[in-house]
C-alpha cells in the first residue's frame, strides 16, 4: 500500500490508497507448487540410468569411504593412556568429517544433475561451504536428539522437516546459513507435509529393501523434490 503509485500494474482502491498488482480484486495467487512423489522416484531412476558410470562410482566412493575408513579405525591402534585416547577422538572427529564430506557429496550431485549438468565424482570430495554444512548438521542432529527425548515421534518429524536443509546450504544459488537453512526447510515442508512425508516413507522403504544402496536414486529424487517444491526448472 503507498500513497502513489510503486510501478506499472499498481492500481488505486477506493480509499485513495495505490496496491501492487498482486491485490488487484480478481486477481488468485499463484498455485503452490506440490511434490509429485511418483515422478520424483522416476526422475531420480531416469537420471541415475542415464548417468549410470558416473552415479555408481559416486555411490561406491560414498559406501567405499566411509567402509575404508571403518575398517581403519577398527584395526589401527596408537599407544596406550592418554595417547590412546587422544588418538581415538582424533580418529572419530576425522570419522565425523568424512560422513559429512561424502554426504554433502551426494548432495552436490543432486543439485548438479537437477540443474542440467552431468554427475562428477569429484564433488564427492569438495569442501566449498563444508563448514556451513557440517554446523547446520550439527544442529540438526542436535534439534533430532532433543526431539528423542521429547518423544520418540518428535524424532521423526525434525528429520522430515529438516529434509531439505542441505540442500539450502549447498545450492550455489541461495548459500543459506545453518540455522536459516534449517527454518527454510522446515517452511518447505510445512506447507507441504502430506507429500514430503509419503516421499520420505517412499525414499526409506526403497532405501532398508536394497540394503542402501538405491541412495543414488533417492538423492536424485530428493533435489528433484527440493527444486519442485521451490518452483525451479528441473532439467
Amino acid at each position: 500500500m503507498s500513497d502513489t503509485p510503486m510501478g506499472e500494474g499498481w492500481w488505486q482502491a477506493s480509499d485513495g490508497k495505490w496496491y501492487p498488482p498482486e491485490q488487484a480484486p480478481g486477481v488468485r495467487p499463484p498455485a503452490r507448487p506440490k511434490l509429485d512423489v511418483g515422478q520424483a522416484i522416476s526422475y531420480g531412476w531416469a537420471r541415475f540410468t542415464e548417468n549410470l558410470g558416473s552415479m555408481l562410482l559416486i555411490v561406491l566412493i560414498y559406501f567405499g569411504v566411509s567402509a575404508l575408513f571403518g575398517l581403519f579405525s577398527n584395526f589401527i591402534r596408537f599407544g596406550s593412556g592418554a595417547v590412546s585416547i587422544l588418538f581415538t577422538i582424533g580418529l572419530f572427529i576425522l570419522g565425523v568429517f568424512v560422513a559429512f564430506l561424502v554426504e554433502a557429496g551426494l548432495i552436490r550431485t543432486a543439485l548438479t544433475v537437477t540443474a542440467g549438468g552431468p554427475p562428477d565424482p569429484a564433488q564427492m570430495f569438495s569442501t566449498e561451504r563444508l563448514a556451513p554444512y557440517v554446523v547446520a548438521a550439527v544442529l540438526v542432529a542436535l534439534l533430532s536428539f532433543v526431539g528423542f527425548l521429547a518423544c520418540c515421534v518428535g524424532f521423526l518429524v525434525v528429520r522430515v522437516f529438516a529434509l531439505f536443509f542441505g540442500f539450502f546450504v549447498l545450492d550455489p544459488q541461495r548459500r543459506a546459513e545453518p540455522a536459516d537453512s534449517i527454518k527454510r526447510s522446515f517452511d518447505l515442508v510445512s506447507g507441504n507435509a502430506g507429500e514430503v512425508v509419503l516421499f520420505a516413507i517412499v525414499v526409506v522403504l526403497l532405501n532398508l529393501l536394497t540394503c542402501g544402496l538405491a541412495i543414488g536414486v533417492t538423492e536424485l529424487a530428493t533435489g528433484y523434490a527440493y527444486r519442485q517444491l521451490n518452483g525451479d526448472p528441473i532439467a
